[in-house]
């Protein structure tokens, strides 16, 4: 699930930033994004659960800071980062997030930790720089150094609160209420009267050679329901089974696929180095599976 939804994401981000160069910054888009998504799930549920609805007001805290951390923060903030550095190096600083939540679950929690677990994130983190080659990039942008970084202590805490919500609430209507949240944050910051309606009707450059170019209102509807709905609602399924700690490293795959959709669509060709970071990275996600299937075994 989590593999699917790092795709998703990949995806989205190489779809997205022609729409941001094109003018609709990082926060119209995650706005509009986040509405859109809103709009969605409220329709699906109204039809097909209405009791979902129903708020308890101890519920409230939780759910803002969900929905405020991972569908407003998380969002903006990476495609913040993605317009000020490459989104291989970009995504690399952001994906720091599952060491984080190991050293809270370890230091913090004060929950056992598998040695394999830590063998897993070094293992992804250097496959991640090799993908990266951050040899390449010692003179960073600061301000997306930073954006990066402030992504990666939300996004740890987008898994952590993830995992611990579905004890209360299924994913849909959990999603729901982060996404309302979300869009209301979002409608207090960025009135949505100001909204640059118009460069919704504009055509984009195309992907690849021969294609035509999109409108940017069809990149919006895919960035809502194929790169937000989907893969948020495939992250929590993934957060249920494997917990935050191991699905936050499965999730390192997301910079895997965007190098190779990278290739594809912008025609950056992979390096013998990058290559081999692939295989690094896979082999330490396999680590992290090996110490599931073993901590869940019978004694």
């Amino acid at each position: 699930m989590y593999l699917l939804a790092a795709f998703l994401f990949a995806l989205n981000g190489v779809m997205a930033k022609p729409v941001i160069e094109l003018g609709l910054s990082a926060i119209r888009l995650t706005e509009i994004r986040n509405a859109g998504s809103l709009i969605v799930l409220a329709v699906w549920l109204l039809l097909t659960r209405p009791s979902a609805f129903r708020l308890k007001k101890t519920e409230l805290p939780f759910l803002l800071a969900y929905g405020v951390l991972a569908f407003t923060v998380v969002q903006s903030l990476y495609f913040v980062t993605i317009s000020f550095l490459p989104v291989g190096i970009g995504t690399l600083l952001i994906f720091l997030a599952p060491v984080l939540v190991a050293v809270w679950l370890k230091f913090f929690k004060h929950k056992p930790v598998s040695n394999r677990i830590w063998l897993a994130l070094v293992l992804v983190i250097a496959g991640l720089a090799l993908i990266a080659q951050v040899w390449q990039g010692l003179t960073l942008n600061a301000a997306g150094v930073a954006s990066a970084l402030i992504c990666a202590v939300a996004l740890a805490a987008f898994w952590l609160l993830g995992a611990s919500g579905q004890e209360k609430r299924d994913a849909v209507s959990l999603t729901m209420w982060g996404f309302f949240f979300a869009t209301l944050t979002w409608s207090v910051i960025a009135p949505w009267w100001s909204f640059p309606w118009g460069l919704l009707g504009e055509s984009l450059p195309p992907l690849v050679d021969g294609a035509p170019g999109l409108p940017v209102w069809v990149l919006i509807v895919w960035n809502v329901l194929l790169g937000t709905i989907a893969p948020f609602l495939l992250v929590l399924g993934s957060l249920r089974r494997l917990g935050a700690e191991r699905a936050g490293i499965v999730g390192t795959s997301e910079p895997l696929w965007a190098a190779l959709l990278g290739a594809l669509l912008l025609g950056e060709l992979l390096t013998g180095v990058q290559i081999v970071g692939f295989f690094v990275v896979l082999a330490g996600i396999a680590v992290a599976e090996f110490a599931r299937r073993r901590r869940g075994a019978p004694a």
